[in-house]
Formats: structure tokens, sequence, C-alpha cells
């Protein structure tokens, strides 16, 4: 018996080894949405009521550009797992230059028709004005983040995320002191609410974008994946590998991008029901952004492990791995449930609000906590089919899920009176059904890979 436990607890050594970083970088990028919160929650509730309806458009933004940025990871894992090290250091190149193209073009888009768009997904009258600026300075950013993901995913990829980490950790306490300085007024500088934490969070990404390029170029095996490369002969090849890169990630960028509006819906209609519940939405999405980073780490192993399985020959060793990090993320998202079950009324507290905010958000999060085991297990799923080349058919189960069920459901159960409570149930529902839509789509491709 232990003969044969030996290489699940091998592997298992090895996801949580590529996952733990992953979780503490996810984990950063919460805890800078999360500042954003609480310092812009010390100044007043309709900073942050402006703050939530920019976020419904802005988290729209980076969580496309992640998805159309996927491929990056994939082609470094495979790569990797192939021994191919040059072929890694051209992943990295070619995912720098899509970075760039999309960072820009989601700038213009933002920058210039923020508040078009806030009116176009149902943002509150009073809040679209006020939304658009945060939007506006916030899309300055774009093209530092999306270089910055870039070069994580390739670090992610070659199973270096310690380094992705390091960076990720070594912004956040600029970002921190930036956001409380600008926001609150303090040190000085004027006091500019949400815009003031928006452009700490431009000024941190940009410092990071930089940090982490030079991480990857300074890998220890560099020189042989070829990251410092300069040449011409080194570049010319990236704007076709761009479109490449492009070409595998624009459906799951689709996807993700509905996936993130199912949920810009209901940011948008907490809007609607008053500062409070569009306060204490924010509070319970930054809540589930933190046990998602759990999540993240772990889905993020699991296709660097598939990605493997691939570029070594051997794709059918991706169902075991995949299997194992399913089960790794069901406990880790189970337990989180049960936590916040328990603690949702202090949980609520940490966060600066007006008392009805609290009792609206830890009602919500009493309903919303059993569904987060669903969100787990689907986002391992994603990983993997994306990695075993089926991110169509992964990302139209994410469309479904989200932006049909989540979106949808969230419009009737606010409309027949739900309010609050049905932006939770929403949310929660839909977890459910990428799970299970998910789960059905790996058992096929198991088979297939068994047969």
């Amino acid at each position: 018996m232990t003969t044969i436990l030996r290489p699940d607890r091998a592997e298992a050594r090895r996801l949580l080894g590529l996952a733990w970083p992953v979780m503490l970088t996810s984990l950063n990028w919460t805890i800078l949405h999360v500042t954003d919160v609480v310092v812009v929650g010390r100044v007043g509730e309709h900073e942050v009521a402006a703050l939530s309806a920019s976020r419904s458009l802005t988290y729209v933004a980076i969580v496309t550009g992640l998805a159309w940025l996927s491929g990056v990871l994939v082609r470094a894992s495979r790569a990797d797992g192939a021994g191919d090290l040059p072929a890694t250091g051209q992943a990295l190149r070619d995912g720098l230059v899509l970075g760039s193209i999309l960072g820009v073009a989601a700038m213009l888009i933002l920058g210039l028709g923020g508040a078009s768009l806030l009116r176009g997904i149902g943002v509150a009258p009073a809040l679209v004005e006020p939304g658009a600026r945060v939007v506006a300075v916030m899309a300055l950013g774009y093209p530092f983040q999306l270089v910055l993901v870039a070069a994580s995913f390739f670090l992610e990829g070659i199973s270096r995320p310690r380094r992705v980490t390091m960076v990720n950790l070594s912004i956040l306490p600029i970002n921190a002191v930036l956001a409380w300085a600008l926001a609150g007024g303090e040190l000085g500088f004027p006091a500019l609410g949400a815009v003031g934490a928006a452009l700490a969070t431009v000024i941190a990404s940009a410092l990071g974008a930089v940090a982490m390029v030079a991480s990857a170029m300074t890998l220890p095996r560099g020189a042989l994946r070829g990251v410092r490369r300069m040449d011409r002969a080194a570049w010319a090849p990236t704007l076709a590998g761009a479109v490449e890169l492009a070409r595998f990630g624009y459906v799951p960028a689709i996807a993700s991008g509905l996936e993130l509006a199912g949920f810009a819906i209901l940011i948008a209609l907490s809007t609607r029901l008053g500062d409070a519940t569009a306060h204490a939405f924010q509070i319970v999405f930054s809540v589930h952004n933190v046990t998602f980073a759990l999540a993240l780490g772990l889905g993020s192993a699991a296709g660097v492990r598939a990605g493997n399985a691939v570029g070594e020959g051997t794709a059918s060793a991706a169902i075991p791995r995949t299997l194992m990090a399913v089960t790794l993320a069901a406990l880790a998202m189970g337990a989180c449930g049960v936590a916040l079950l328990v603690g949702a009324g202090p949980l609520v507290g940490l966060f600066p609000a007006q008392a009805d905010a609290h009792g609206v958000a830890a009602a919500m999060l009493l309903i919303w906590a059993p569904f987060i085991l669903f969100d787990g297990v689907q986002v391992v799923l994603v990983y993997a089919l994306r990695s075993l080349g089926d991110q169509v058919a992964a990302g139209i189960n994410s469309i479904i899920a989200y932006f049909i069920v989540t979106g949808g459901a969230g419009w009737w159960l606010v409309a027949h009176g739900w309010g609050a409570q049905g932006l939770a149930v929403a949310s929660g529902v839909g977890m459910l059904i990428a799970a299970l839509l998910h789960g059905a789509r790996f058992a096929i491709i198991a088979r297939r890979l068994r047969g």
C-alpha cells in the first residue's frame, strides 16, 4: 500500500510546491484590492460605491487580459516538459509583445469609453461619472499589468513561481502606503478618494512590471533559455508568435470576459440597491477573492503539470495529476467555507463600513460560503483543460455558467424582490454549474486520453 501511495504523495507535494507561491501572488493582488476598499471606506460610502461601479469594468478587462495570455503558461510548460529551453524563452518574448498590445488596447477602450460602458451595463446614474473617473485612471495601468502577467505566466510555466511571489510581495507595501496617502489625503497629498486608490495601483503596477521582467531575465539558466537575447533574430518571430498566442487565448479571453461580465452585472445591480448594498457587495467580493487565491494557486499548478505531461509525450499522465489537484482544491475551499460560515460577522466587521452595510454583507456571506468548494474545483479543471488543448469547450462552459446563469439569475432574482440575497444566490449557483460542466468535459477528455 505504501508503494502505491508514494507517487500520489510525490505528486501532491509537487502540486503544492507549485501552488503555494501562486496562492501568495494571488493573495497579493487580492490584498491590493482589499486595501483599496479599506482605505476608500475611510473616506466615505459614496466613494466606495464609485470604486465598486468602476470595478464592474476594470475587473472584466484585467481578467480578460489574463485569460488571453494563458497560452504563455501553456506553451512554456509544454516546452519545459519537453526540455526545449530556447522555446521557453521564445514564449516569454511572444508573451511580452502580446501583453503590451492588449494593455494598450484596454487602456484606450476604457480610458476613452468608460462612462458610456458604465451606462450601458446599468450602473446607477449618480455613480456613472464618479466611476468613469476611476476607470480612466485605472486604465493607465493596463499596459504595465499585462506585461507583468505575461512574465509571471512564463515563470509559473517553467516552475519558478517563487520569483513571481517575491516581486508581487515587494510591491504590496508600496501600493498600501500610496493608496492610504492618495485616497485619504495623508502626507500632504490631496484627498482623491477612489481615484487616489486607482492611481496608487497604477504606480505599483508599473514598478511591478519592471521588476517581473527583470526577474525573468535573470534566471540562473537564462542564457540557455535565451531570455536575455536582444538580437533581431530572437525578436523577429515575436509578432507571429504573439498572434499564435492570441489565437490560443481568444476563446478563454471571451469566456473570462463574459464570466466577469456576469459578476459585473451583479456589481451594477448592487449599485441600484443603494450605497450600503454596493459597499456590502464589495466586502463580499473582496472575501471571495481571498479564498479564490487558494484555488488559483492549485489551478495554475494543475495547468503546469498537465502541460508538462503533454510536453513529455505522456498526456494521459495529466489525468491523475488533475484529479489530485481537484481533491486538494476541494479540501482547501471546503475548509474556507466552514470558516466563513462560523466567522462571517467578525470577518465583515474588519472592513470599515456603516452598520447596515456590515449587516447586508454578513447575510450575503452566509448564503455564498457553501458554494466556494465548487469554485475551487472548477478553476482547477479550467486550467487543466486549457493545457490539454481543450480551451474552447472550457470557455463555452464558463460562459454558460457565469454569464448566462449568474448574470441572468441576478437580474431575475433582484427583479423579483430578492434584493442583496439574490446577488449571493446567483453567484453561488454559477459556481455549482461551472463545476458540473467542467467536470463532465474533463471526464470526456480523460476517456479519450485513456483510450
